[in-house]
């Protein structure tokens, strides 16, 4: 029974050993900016996902989902952010969406970096909100 337990525990480390290698590389990467106290409070949400492997799973699907074919479906005006820089969303894919969304779509790039500018570069996302909303 002990070595039973033994090699759950040891699967338990390696997962949570491998979640943290996971964020430790992707917090930096999604937020971007050099912004440390950013990066560690989103590192600290994704560890906080309970259990690990929920988190894990989300993020594969995430980034395995292929949603292109229902994009026409939406036909309410859609007001996209991106970022310049967003290692994780190319802009090219925000052009994409405006092209492709089934409403009457606009763009507004932040010059900034990261994914998640409501963490790097919160007053830009206010101001470009803002101006969106007006419209």
């Amino acid at each position: 029974m002990a070595a039973i337990t033994m090699v759950g525990s040891n699967r338990s480390r390696l997962r949570r050993s491998s979640l943290q290698s996971w964020v430790n590389g992707f917090a930096p990467l999604s937020v971007g900016a050099d912004v440390p106290a950013a990066v560690q409070e989103f590192s600290r949400t994704l560890f906080n996902m309970r259990p690990p492997d929920i988190s894990l799973f989300v993020s594969k699907v995430i980034f395995s989902s292929d949603l292109r074919g229902v994009l026409g479906l939406v036909k309410v005006p859609c007001c996209i952010m991106q970022t310049a820089q967003d290692a994780s969303v190319p802009a090219s894919m925000a052009i994409y969406l405006r092209d492709h969304l089934g409403g009457r779509n606009t763009v507004e790039m932040l010059d900034t970096e990261g994914h998640l500018p409501h963490l790097s570069a919160s007053q830009l996302l206010v101001r470009k909100l803002r101006r969106a909303l007006c419209r």
